[in-house]
């Protein structure tokens, strides 16, 4: 795949180049990218326990996390991905399938004792949710083997909840970088893995997947505006924060430091812990931005089935 910059008014083509970091680096640049970011990559609203947490049994997943059912979410970066990482992230799905909520919040990078607030505050339950028995298995690479590709294939068509992100990192002449994200496979609303049957393709070739409405896209459509407040009151504290809409559809903290995700902003202004970003924030109207997603989203979708 080639990526291409227009430039106006000559409608000249300027070459974004593949950013090759070094050694190591690609696994550590798209792990912080994906930590910052898990709910938008995933188009799920995900509880994050840890980074790079060593299991009981030793292991060393780069990032585990929860989605609101309880289902405990593996990732692994590989900056090219072969059987044998392949078989080391089905041991640690492993691990999730029998693993336990007082196991989990011991993992919790901000202590087992702050863990319970957090997770109950997230899943808004007076009761922690237990741990299910149906872990989610996020694959992240630029390159995966072809014989690991159709073991990705088997697996998924035989029930295994798997997420494959095919990602690359572009740069262009301002050493601006851009990231590339082909995604196999999500989840959808009730926690259920939605597979695609067809045989996995390699992200030059495969169809591109759409990911859910943008903060931006909320923008274009005017249904945000820039410079819009958006507030947040919490159930538990009573406490109401409050966050900008910036032209470019990234959120402006009352510290003044810039984030690009809802679920980011909703843990920066707290300080602690996991939130759902799209179904905490709402406009100066009083309407939850998860329901201005939905509601562009089906506008979109009418407008595609229309002939």
């Amino acid at each position: 795949m080639a990526l291409f910059r227009i430039t106006d008014p000559d409608d000249n083509l300027v070459t974004f180049t593949q950013y090759t970091p070094s050694e190591g680096l690609y696994e550590k640049d798209i792990e912080n990218l994906l930590w910052n970011n898990l709910d938008d990559l995933l188009d799920t609203s995900v509880f994050r326990i840890a980074r790079q947490p060593r299991l009981p049994d030793s292991g060393i997943p780069d990032i585990l996390a929860l989605d609101e059912a309880g289902r405990p979410i593996v990732v692994e970066v590989k900056r090219d991905l072969d059987r044998q990482q392949l078989a080391q992230v089905l041991e640690y799905a492993g691990w999730a399938r029998s693993t336990n909520v007082q196991e989990v919040a011991t993992l919790y990078s901000q202590g087992a004792d702050q863990f319970w607030g957090d997770w109950q505050e997230f899943t808004e339950t007076d009761q922690p949710v237990p741990i299910a028995t149906t872990p989610q298995v996020v694959l992240v690479a630029e390159n995966f083997h072809e014989r690991t590709r159709s073991a990705l294939t088997y697996l998924r068509e035989n029930g295994l909840p798997l997420v494959v992100l095919s990602v690359r990192i572009y740069e262009d002449s301002d050493n601006t970088r851009y990231l590339d994200v082909d995604r196999e496979g999500r989840l959808d609303a009730a926690g259920q893995t939605v597979m695609n049957t067809r045989p996995l393709q390699p992200a030059t070739t495969g169809p591109r997947r759409s990911f859910s409405v943008s903060v931006l896209d909320l923008l274009k459509a005017g249904m945000l505006r820039s410079g819009e407040t958006l507030s947040w009151t919490r159930p538990r504290s009573g406490e109401t924060h409050r966050i900008t809409v910036e032209e470019d559809g990234r959120l402006k903290l009352p510290t003044g430091k810039i984030v690009s995700s809802l679920s980011t902003a909703a843990t920066e202004v707290v300080g602690h812990g996991s939130f759902p970003g799209w179904e905490c924030w709402h406009s100066e109207s009083g309407e939850r931005l998860y329901e201005m997603r939905s509601r562009l989203q089906a506008e979109r979708e009418t407008a595609t089935a229309t002939p």
